[in-house]
């Protein structure tokens, strides 16, 4: 036994390289390999089996070719013993492989396998059967080397003369490594003759709008200069936006000269983005009569947008209504608060390309 688990040893270390060279008719090498478990044994059944047997080493061996990047056929050679009962286990197997092959570190692998099952307790006394090997786990591969963990399911026909040790299960937790030739190499076969290549011009690649993205990757062509554009060659955008908070003297509806620069802002605003619109809200307090400080407030919004048209703006751009006090910010019953309420109010929000 120690000799052929030397020389199953030997092939695993000299696999990738002597391997290598092998080349399937398409010119790419096939992936062949050698590989090396250990693990623990662990018991399911038989209740016989499982209630005697305790932990001991598996050591399991397999070589492997593969059909395609995803399937494989393995012949293997699995050793695994069990303490307190002293017996051992030795299945010799042949079965197929399936790799779950990704561009992610790990990818899934599982096993299936068939063969013969010799096992032999402490008193030398040998039985063969039947064997089943299921397998699971996950794998991640290097140029030459593989590593990955697995768990192994066993099926034994027969463990032992006793009727119970009759159809005992196995589990194997365990870890390996597999040494095979150089993933994803190609090489040409050494009797096809070298074809010239003819030149080809090199490809122009354009960005036609100059917004740093490729017309390939460009979703959206003809960006205005200095526009942000995110990684499909799209604006990136940006909320711009202003208020405006006027108040008025008691009963008044003449504007206040310190709010000239509010209104003046207001207006370059509105001038920087063409296609806004706004509405100039005017309020009043409680004191006197709806109908008053309704008529009130209105002067009040006219007010402000006649300052507006003085600066330039289009007046049909310009809305201005009167709520009177049915829209109060504060609390009328003090002065403070009526005052906060005699008050015209604007906002304007914009949604723009976001500049350089």
């Amino acid at each position: 036994m120690f000799k052929f688990i030397a020389m199953l040893s030997c092939v695993f270390m000299v696999s990738p390289f002597a391997w290598s060279q092998v080349l399937d008719n398409d010119g790419e090498y096939d992936r062949i390999e050698g590989g090396v478990t250990l693990g623990v044994t662990e018991t399911l059944a038989s209740s016989t089996f499982k209630d005697n047997a305790h932990s001991d080493n598996a050591m399991i061996f397999w070589l492997g070719y593969s059909l395609d990047p995803n399937w494989a056929l393995e012949v293997g050679y699995d050793d695994f013993k069990f303490k307190n009962i002293e017996t051992s286990h030795k299945m010799i197997t042949l079965g197929a492989s399936h790799r779950w092959v990704s561009e992610r570190l790990f990818h899934p692998v599982a096993k299936l396998a068939l063969g013969t099952m010799g096992s032999e307790n402490a008193a030398s006394q040998k039985t063969n059967s039947f064997g089943l090997k299921l397998a699971g786990g996950v794998e991640t591969d290097f140029k030459h080397v593989s590593l990955g963990a697995l768990l192994n399911y066993y099926f034994i026909g027969k463990a032992g003369e006793v009727d119970d040790l009759k159809n005992a299960q196995v589990i194997v937790p365990a870890v390996f490594i597999s040494f095979h030739n150089a993933l994803g190499d190609q090489s040409q076969s050494s009797t096809t003759a070298p074809q010239a290549q003819s030149a080809e011009p090199p490809v122009t690649r354009k960005d036609s709008d100059s917004d740093g993205v490729l017309d390939e990757d460009d979703k959206c062509a003809n960006t205005a200069a200095g526009v942000v554009v995110n990684q499909i060659g799209c604006s990136e955008k940006e909320k711009a936006e202003m208020k405006l908070n006027i108040e008025f003297a008691v009963g008044k509806a003449e504007l206040d000269s310190k709010y000239s620069s509010e209104i003046d802002a207001l207006a370059q605003f509105m001038k920087k983005f063409p296609e806004t619109k706004i509405e100039i809200g005017g309020h009043s307090d409680n004191i006197g009569s709806v109908a008053g400080n309704t008529k009130l407030s209105q002067k009040r919004a006219d007010a402000v947008k006649a300052a507006l048209v003085a600066k330039g703006l289009e007046e049909s751009r310009l809305t201005a209504k009167g709520y009177g006090p049915t829209k109060p910010v504060s609390d009328n019953k003090t002065a403070e608060g009526r005052a906060q309420n005699r008050r015209v109010m604007a906002e304007i929000a914009v949604i723009t390309d976001k500049k350089k």
